[in-house]
């Protein structure tokens, strides 16, 4: 079932790849046992929820779950303290969790190819995050005026019908509209 996994010199596994594993919707029990790890690539498995014990995982830096059917997060998602990334791309969002605002070491945020079309503000107001990719979804309005340039590194819109586009855009290293 593992494609791939990565140890560090005392043996433990820091990081794993199951993506495409056929694991029809189950999250593999075994996984939250691994408390050293790191990163994780579990995309492409028709999972429909991220369960609570994902917070086991105390050192998860990067969550990568792109390619599923998961339309939410488990509040306790913010129990992940360092969790730096996370990929949920090309799943069934609709609108962006809130909970995402209380992850303090967040830094990149990708929904690309969902279904969003409220709820980012919780992406703008957040202390953390420097990159967010919301390509081809469903966003029609967006708030321009929360954008924090300072902070800000990249801001991903393509693809999108927003239809309040201010004639003077905030500077953002990285801006695709």
């Amino acid at each position: 079932m593992i494609k791939g996994f990565q140890i560090n010199k005392l043996d433990q596994v820091t990081h794993i790849n199951i993506s495409k594993c056929n694991l029809k919707g189950k999250w593999p029990s075994a996984l939250f046992r691994l408390k050293h790890l790191e990163f994780i690539d579990i995309q492409g498995n028709n999972l429909d929820y991220i369960p609570n014990e994902i917070t086991n995982l105390k050192n998860l830096r990067c969550l990568d779950i792109r390619q599923n059917q998961i339309n939410s997060l488990p509040q306790l998602i913010a129990n992940l303290t360092v969790l730096q990334k996370i990929y949920l791309g090309d799943n069934k969002f609709t609108k962006v969790p809130e909970i995402l605002y209380d992850c303090p070491k967040l830094e990149v945020v990708d929904f690309t190819n969902n279904e969003l079309f409220e709820g980012m503000e919780c992406l703008l107001n957040s202390l953390s995050i420097k990159n967010i990719y919301l390509r081809n979804n469903c966003i029609k309005v967006f708030p321009f005026h929360l954008i924090n340039s300072q902070r800000l590194v990249e801001l991903n819109l393509m693809e999108n019908n927003i239809e309040n586009i201010p004639d003077e855009l905030p500077k953002i290293e990285l801006f695709h509209l």
